[in-house]
């Protein structure tokens, strides 16, 4: 389960890496825009709404990128587990010994591995999510910047 949740980890960083990608491509557009903008209508009410709905799209990828990679350290439940660090940070060695001694490694090993597949579940749909945005992002930016482009040549 750990490699599925390592996984997910991946495919964010790498989305998020494009999506630094196409927030440089905006940027480095943003006088094209901004002069398109300042044209007047129609440029405005094209060039500006689609730069509005890239910028919400652009928001809404980083928001579900953050919830994909930010650390998550909650289990379904209470008690020690000696394979799940959150639940050891506050326990005191007897009670790891206690713990042990009344609590089969089995029993901890497949705790565990629930908490990491709805860890990896979380995690895979927070990057469909932002999958969708950064799609619709990518289409939105390349449209703004042709269009910009067109209204000011």
């Amino acid at each position: 389960m750990a490699g599925w949740v390592r996984f997910a980890d991946g495919k964010a960083t790498i989305l998020t890496a494009g999506l630094g990608v196409a927030l440089t491509l905006l940027m480095t557009n943003a006088r094209t825009i901004t002069q398109a903008i300042e044209k007047g209508c129609p440029a405005v009410c094209v060039v500006g709404g689609l730069t509005a709905v890239a910028v919400v799209s652009f928001l809404y990828t980083l928001f579900w990128l953050v919830r994909a990679i930010g650390p998550q350290k909650g289990v379904t439940y209470t008690g020690l587990n000696r394979f799940a660090w959150p639940t050891l940070v506050k326990a005191t060695p007897e009670q790891l010994i206690g713990h042990t001694n009344t609590v089969d490694v089995q029993t901890d090993a497949w705790r565990q591995a629930i908490d990491l597949s709805i860890l990896a579940d979380r995690k895979f749909k927070a990057c469909g999510h932002a999958i969708q945005g950064f799609g619709v992002l990518i289409v939105l930016g390349a449209a703004t910047i042709a269009t910009a482009i067109g209204f000011t040549t």
